[in-house]
């Protein structure tokens, strides 16, 4: 037990990019107006950042997710409704998609009536533009990798694999000894191009990362370390 508890606080640790030394002047100095902003986003379940193409058939809503690539059952609720009516003013054909953006949370689909997948629940809806649609460079599923301390002479490759239904996994590859250390959690998109990463509930820890479109990157916020997507998923 002690040895689990052990490698999940070493984990954080790499995570957050601590280091056992004194704290630089910077370090000592107040957060910056942008660092304040970012810090103090909303982190509920409510405050989630969704893109991707609205459909409304018949009285089923859909999205299809930008950032995963799957498509998410909307639940009927009065922000629902109201993205419902806009679409309808807009006059297209039924089935026509739609960019949309949304904050919301996902929750699984009702086991009890056998669906698979999961539910959107829109706390709050931001656009609707029928001349836009998800671009492939906004998918953000697959592995993200980075080598400790270079990529020349590595020891170590650290590896986040991002997948569709939201969770993901963090892997520490000790080069030499050929061993593995793992933590599974969530992530989510704060806004557009910022993402949240929450492992385990008990611990309450979560880290930042931006999201580099250009060049599929993801720059996190604490240790400043860069992960670039591999080609293969």
């Amino acid at each position: 037990m002690k040895t689990h508890a052990l490698l999940f606080v070493s984990i954080i640790i790499v995570l957050c990019g601590c280091k056992n030394k004194a704290k630089t002047k910077e370090a000592r100095q107040p957060a910056t107006s942008v660092d304040t902003v970012l810090s103090a986003m909303p982190t509920s379940a409510a405050d989630y950042y969704f893109a991707g193409e609205y459909v409304l058939a018949g009285k089923k809503a859909t999205l299809k997710d930008c950032a995963t690539g799957k498509s998410l059952s909307i639940t009927f609720g009065e922000e629902a409704y109201k993205v419902e009516k806009e679409y309808k003013a807009l006059h297209l054909p039924e089935g026509t998609p739609v960019y949309a953006q949304f904050y919301g949370y996902i929750t699984p689909n009702d086991e009890v009536e056998q669906i698979p997948g999961q539910k959107l629940i829109i706390t709050r809806a931001i656009s609707l533009n029928p001349e836009t649609k998800c671009q492939a460079s906004r998918l953000l599923t697959g592995s993200y990798i980075t080598y400790i301390p270079n990529n020349i002479k590595p020891s170590e490759r650290f590896t986040f694999t991002l997948y569709p239904d939201y969770t993901y996994r963090f892997s520490i590859l000790d080069i030499a000894a050929n061993t593995t250390r793992e933590a599974n959690g969530t992530w989510y998109l704060l806004k557009e191009d910022y993402i949240q990463f929450a492992s385990n509930p008990l611990t309450n820890f979560r880290s930042e990362a931006f999201v580099n479109y250009d060049k599929m990157e993801l720059i996190f916020k604490t240790s400043k370390r860069v992960y670039y997507r591999t080609t293969a998923e």
